[in-house]
C-alpha cells in the first residue's frame, strides 16, 4: 500500500517572522489602492494569467526576498539592529512601489497601454484621485463612453449618471462637462435610419458647460451620413422634467419624456422615452460617444 505523505513540519520563528515581513512589505503597496472592488481584483488576476512569465518572475522573486530578509535576521546583531533595518526597508519600498496608472479618459487609457484592449469598462480619472467608471469603446472611432438611454429624469440624475454601465447608460452632465472642459472633444452619434441602414454623424466640436450654465452645449464641425442634425442645438442648455431651460412655451422635457438639449420640442432628440429618437426623422439606436482629438 503506497501512503500519501504530508509535509506536516512546523515553521519556525523565523518563518512565521519572515512571511510576516513580506506581507507587510507587499501591503504598502495594495494599500494605496484600497478602493479596489472585487470585479477589478478579478480583472488584475486575469491579466496575472495572461502574462504566466511575468507572474513566474514574480514567484522568483519573491522566494529571492524571503531568502533575503532571512538573511538579515541571521546575520543581524540583536533584535535591535533587525528592527532598524526592516523600519529603512519599509521606507524604501514606499518610494519604489509602482504608481497605479491614472488616465484622464478612454482616449488616454488607449495610448499609453501597450496591450490591446477590449471594449468595456474602465476606471477613468477626470480629475485628480476621484475615479468613474466608463465605457470605453476601443474598437471604432468613438473611445470615450456611451449613453443610448431614453430618459425621463430629474436634473440630480442627469447631472450624476444613471442606468447599465454595459448597456444603455447616461455617463452623467457633470463628468461630460468635466471632460469637455479639459481639452478637445468631439462627439460622434451612431443611429439606425428606418431603412435599418446605420448611419453617423460627427462634430468636431464638442463642449458641455458647467452647471451654473445649465450645462450649455457647444457643437459645430459636422460631417457623416445622418444628415447636421445637432448644429441648430448650439448654444442651448439642458432642460429635464423639474428644470425647464428650453426656448419652448412647454417643457420639451415632459412633453417629450426625455431630458435633453431643447430648440423647441423637435429637431434632434435622443432621449425620448415613450417615443421614438428622432435626427429630422425617426431612427433607432442611437449611440453618443466622445473622444479627445
Amino acid at each position: 500500500m503506497v501512503r500519501a505523505v504530508r509535509n506536516d513540519r512546523e515553521p519556525s520563528e523565523d518563518d512565521v517572522r519572515v512571511d510576516k515581513m513580506m506581507q507587510e512589505l507587499q501591503d504598502i503597496c495594495i494599500h494605496s489602492n484600497r478602493h479596489q472592488t472585487v470585479k477589478e481584483l478579478k480583472k488584475d488576476t486575469q491579466n496575472i494569467l495572461e502574462d504566466i512569465e511575468a507572474y513566474k518572475d514574480v514567484v522568483k522573486f519573491n522566494t529571492k526576498l524571503r531568502k533575503e530578509i532571512k538573511w538579515i535576521i541571521e546575520e543581524s546583531k540583536g533584535e535591535r539592529e533587525t528592527r532598524r533595518i526592516f523600519g529603512l526597508l519599509k521606507q524604501d519600498t514606499k518610494g519604489i512601489c509602482s504608481p497605479i496608472a491614472k488616465y484622464k479618459d478612454c482616449t488616454e487609457l488607449k495610448k499609453k497601454t501597450k496591450k490591446k484592449l477590449n471594449d468595456g469598462v474602465y476606471k477613468i480619472y477626470p480629475w485628480g484621485d476621484n475615479p468613474v467608471q466608463a465605457y470605453c469603446d476601443m474598437t471604432t472611432d468613438g473611445e470615450d463612453g456611451r449613453g443610448s438611454v431614453g430618459f425621463k429624469r430629474t436634473w440630480k440624475e442627469c447631472e450624476n449618471g444613471f442606468g447599465d454601465i454595459n448597456g444603455d447608460f447616461w455617463f452623467g452632465n457633470n463628468y461630460i462637462h468635466m471632460l469637455t472642459s479639459s481639452g478637445k472633444y468631439e462627439l460622434r452619434v451612431d443611429m439606425v435610419d428606418k431603412n435599418n441602414k446605420t448611419i453617423y454623424a460627427v462634430y468636431k466640436t464638442f463642449v458641455v458647460g458647467d452647471s451654473a450654465s445649465k450645462y450649455k452645449l457647444t457643437v459645430g464641425g459636422y460631417s457623416g451620413n445622418a444628415g447636421d442634425c445637432l448644429t441648430r442645438h448650439n448654444g442651448l442648455k439642458f432642460t429635464t422634467v423639474d428644470q425647464d431651460n428650453d426656448t419652448f412655451k412647454t417643457n420639451c422635457a415632459d412633453y417629450n419624456t426625455g431630458s435633453w438639449w431643447y430648440f423647441h420640442c423637435s429637431t434632434c432628440d435622443l432621449s425620448r422615452t415613450d417615443l421614438k429618437p428622432y435626427w429630422g426623422s425617426v431612427i433607432s439606436k442611437p449611440v453618443m460617444m466622445i473622444r479627445k482629438i
